[in-house]
């Protein structure tokens, strides 16, 4: 399925206004004009799993670590059969090595731009890989099943009524990695004071879009349509921002937490494609694009973990 998707600004009186202002920003540090801004009332959730209640019990599979590939498809295709119920899928994303050492981009007072503001309390941290030196789980790992077999309304209802949070704090977005449903809203903030950012998503089936917002300004995005892919989101004021989103047919997929731990409420019981996806990873799929079959138990918890290859790390920050 392919759709167009269109991004639906909420900021109050955004046209030539808007245009001009993006038009003008530059990358310096003046505060631009803040008539777009918007504070969207309603939940601001950080979305990172889509949420709904499932009661709780254990069972658990193999660790297993799958080919990496270029490209997956993320639409979730009509529903070809009823669940015969509901479960939750849980687990942790590893590193099967020794966790590399963690590093800095940049240390405190060190940024090449706006030091003042962007490395003055704290350094700049690297997030490309970030693996837990105690538990070897990995941060920021998108895990998700692009295509069920069904769709739990509540799941879907949670998940499209959400809003997720993306901010710009000590020059760095976010959270780094972002998982949301198509049709729910993304809330662009900057908590920089001072200072100009822009948020460049590089999005593919969406339109991509190129905003700048100074110093607490926000903005609300509404994706319409899935991505087949993350698509990175950059600053190009300040070039060492990074970020990714997955935009989603589908209500079922988590970020890892610091821990790699992960979370899906409300999946189809029976056999799920599962994929998993990091960025410092070749190709980046921990999985098959297509995902690894999953077998989710009815009103029960199904267990999975994956193991990301060192060997398929590229090198880098």
């Amino acid at each position: 399925m392919t759709v167009t998707g269109r991004y639906k600004w909420m900021a109050a009186g955004l046209g030539l206004a808007g245009i001009l202002s993006l038009a003008l920003a530059g990358c310096g540090g003046s505060k631009s004009d803040t008539s777009d801004a918007v504070v969207l009332p309603g939940s601001d959730a950080n979305l990172s799993s889509a949420p709904a209640a499932n009661k709780d019990s254990t069972a658990t599979s193999t660790t297993s670590t799958a080919p990496d590939a270029k490209t997956s498809g993320s639409e979730a295709p009509a529903a070809t059969a009823k669940a015969e119920g509901w479960g939750t899928l849980k687990g942790k994303v590893v590193f099967g090595g020794t966790p590399p050492t963690h590093e800095n981009l940049y240390d405190k007072g060190q940024a090449p731009k706006n030091p003042e503001v962007c490395s003055k309390d704290s350094p700049i941290p690297a997030e490309r890989l970030v693996v837990d030196g105690g538990t070897k789980g990995v941060k920021n790992v998108i895990v998700y099943i692009p295509r069920p077999t069904d769709t739990n309304p509540e799941a879907k209802s949670a998940s499209t009524s959400a809003t997720a949070e993306f901010d710009q704090q000590n020059c760095t977005f976010k959270p780094h990695v972002l998982a949301v449903m198509a049709g729910s809203k993304i809330l662009l903030k900057s908590s920089d004071p001072g200072i100009n950012h822009n948020v460049n998503a590089k999005l593919r089936t969406n339109t991509a879009f190129n905003s700048v917002l100074s110093g607490g300004q926000e903005k609300t995005a509404e994706p319409t349509a899935g991505e087949r892919s993350p698509a990175e989101v950059t600053c190009d004021i300040h070039p060492w921002m990074k970020a990714y989103w997955l935009i989603l047919d589908s209500p079922y997929f988590a970020v890892t937490d610091d821990k790699g731990n992960f979370e899906i409420k409300n999946a189809p019981a029976g056999t799920q494609k599962v994929v998993v996806w990091q960025e410092a990873v070749k190709g980046g799929f921990v999985t098959a694009p297509s995902g690894e079959g999953v077998p989710i138990k009815a009103n029960d918890t199904t267990t999975k973990d994956f193991t990301i290859d060192p060997g398929k790390i590229l090198p880098g920050k």
